[in-house]
């Protein structure tokens, strides 16, 4: 209870000084051009001062760390978890903006060629002439050699 008392007392003080700071620049400094943003930056100042203190008295910080770092450590583990699919997403926007790989390009990867039926965000499908239906990962044409025969004709 004595806490919130505190807390009080100090939001009557920043009035305070702020009705203070106002009466003070309306009087003395009101034909000095830009005393309003002076008015603005000791308000500002009086108001990052209330909040630091009242944060500290409060604990309020603390509860923000434990906040933050909760936030950083399941981002971490997210980005740990998702990284081969992040990895193709990133390869496969790279695939999408360039001009060089079309759908109906022929490819050939690791011994196999293949025709491109569809580009998507994380893979690309393909099918061979044999009929079978092959999926390679966006990220594999970022690392490995891929042999792109652009289609031939244009209809």
């Amino acid at each position: 209870m004595t806490e919130l008392f505190y807390g009080l007392i100090s939001l009557v003080v920043t009035v305070f000084l702020y009705i203070i700071a106002r009466q003070v620049i309306n009087k003395k400094l009101q034909d000095l051009q830009g005393s309003d943003k002076l008015l603005g930056m000791i308000l500002i100042f009086i108001t990052l001062g209330e909040l630091f203190y009242l944060g500290t008295f409060f604990g309020l910080f603390d509860i923000a760390l434990e906040m933050i770092t909760s936030i950083g450590a399941a981002a971490v583990v997210i980005g740990i978890a998702l990284q081969n699919q992040l990895k193709n997403a990133i390869s496969g926007i790279s695939i999408f903006l360039s001009p060089q790989i079309n759908v109906g390009d022929q490819i050939e990867f690791d011994y196999v060629r293949c025709r491109i039926t569809g580009l998507h965000l994380t893979k690309i499908t393909g099918i061979t002439e044999d009929g079978l239906r092959i999926i390679i990962p966006n990220h594999k044409f970022s690392e490995e050699m891929v042999q792109i025969f652009p289609k031939t004709g244009k209809k």
